[in-house]
């Protein structure tokens, strides 16, 4: 059977994908468009923004619903990224802005650390030569390297003055897009995402000079009140991290994925912005999963969804989403983890790489605790990928409960650091 959808032809849906979004992510994504809905209702927003990348399917399952709902309310998809906001506001960050430029990252070079600037081949060798670094620029770096080499771009002049130069230019055309898009307008508005950090909202309080308002499917840190209000479906900060531990944020974006490139920047023409992309397809644009879920997101919205009248407590919705989320992201069956550990995922801001989610391991000692603690913070060595998924990453190596409880541990361990 042949399927159109999402101006994309495929000859068939793929059968884990559809019984996975049927039972799992169907159900799930409306039950949080449904809440985003009904909050921005009650606090009497009429206009919603979804953001780049994440929000794509769901201002699709948004518009569905509204639809079929009959609600009054602006639904808008913006072109954003971590990167295109954040460069447009370094100028204004401070110490702040090291922060974001020299992040860690599983693979990182001279040239990736440099790329989230989006420097010129010329720009990066005349920082290359005001640090004194002679290498390859494509090397990757270990930890102590990496940190003495952010640490040298700090003091250089060279770099802090194409920082400072390169955010400007940034600057002027990303406020010309906020404009243009009504984010600087009096109407009332909230903004949708995944969540996580609540580092988007940030920049663009500070671009706009104006707090936001955030929907948000989890948050694991406490954002500053400062960037306005941020509310989350599943988990914040206070909820039980034993709960927390079973959900995978890297899969939960790719799931969420659009079939475009990430947004880098904007540009301006003929009195217009429109939104640069690093690449015209993103990472999975042409998985049939991504699509087969899309059309079986909307049969259930057509066949099953009704908008609720009553707003669900926290406790509601984690009763109703983490039993159904563990059955994806904490104990797939194999077949559901090579298919979704299929999908890639890159977690550098530039997207200057990427790695499927989930893969079998030669050395599958890096899926216990100590072994990764002293991976974290004694390696030296390469490795030849990342744990991005590691439940799967376990079934699919051949490991089982004891295995399945030591990344627990390390993902408990994780949410109470931060």
């Amino acid at each position: 059977m042949q399927v159109t959808y999402n101006n994309t032809v495929i000859t068939e849906k793929d059968p884990v994908a559809q019984a996975v979004t049927q039972s799992v992510t169907a159900p799930v994504m409306c039950d949080f468009i449904g809440w985003v809905l009904k909050s921005a209702e009650q606090k009497g927003i009429k206009r919603l923004y979804f953001l780049a990348r994440d929000g794509w399917i769901m201002h699709k399952t948004a518009q569905k619903i509204a639809e079929k709902s009959g609600l009054d309310v602006e639904l808008n998809y913006l072109y954003c990224s971590r990167m295109s906001l954040r460069n447009a506001a370094l100028c204004d960050l401070g110490e702040e802005a090291y922060r974001y430029l020299l992040e860690g990252g599983f693979a990182l070079t001279p040239a990736v650390i440099l790329g989230r600037l989006r420097l010129s081949e010329e720009q990066r060798k005349s920082v290359y030569l005001d640090i004194n670094y002679d290498g390859d620029e494509n090397t990757e770096m270990g930890k102590a390297a990496a940190a003495d080499f952010c640490g040298k771009l700090r003091k250089s002049a060279v770099y802090n003055a194409l920082m400072r130069e390169i955010s400007l230019s940034c600057k002027e055309n990303a406020l010309f897009y906020l404009r243009q898009e009504g984010l600087t307008s009096d109407v009332p508005y909230a903004l949708v995402d995944s969540g996580w950090t609540g580092s988007v909202q940030r920049m663009l309080r500070v671009l706009t000079g104006r707090p936001q308002t955030g929907f948000y499917f989890g948050l694991y840190g406490r954002p500053d009140s400062a960037d306005g209000e941020f509310n989350a479906y599943l988990f914040d900060k206070s909820t039980d991290v034993r709960l927390v531990s079973r959900f995978n944020n890297h899969l939960f974006e790719a799931v969420c994925g659009a079939p475009h490139g990430m947004t880098v920047g904007y540009e301006v023409r003929e009195e217009r912005a429109y939104p640069v992309f690093n690449n015209e397809n993103s990472l999975n644009s042409q998985s049939s999963l991504l699509l087969t879920q899309e059309q079986t997101i909307y049969d259930y919205i057509e066949g099953k969804f009704i908008l609720p009248d009553e707003i669900k407590t926290m406790k509601q919705r984690q009763s109703f989403a983490f039993p159904l989320l563990d059955k994806l992201m904490f104990t797939p069956e194999r077949e559901v983890a090579e298919r979704y550990g299929s999908l890639l995922f890159s977690d550098d801001p530039a997207e200057l790489y990427s790695f499927p989610l989930a893969a079998r391991l030669e050395d599958t000692k890096r899926l216990y605790l100590l072994p990764r603690l002293k991976e974290k913070y004694f390696r030296r060595d390469k490795l030849t990928r990342p744990v991005y998924w590691g439940y799967a990453t376990a079934i699919l190596s051949g490991k089982g409960g004891f295995c399945r409880f030591n990344l627990r541990l390390w993902e408990i361990l994780w949410l109470l650091k931060r």
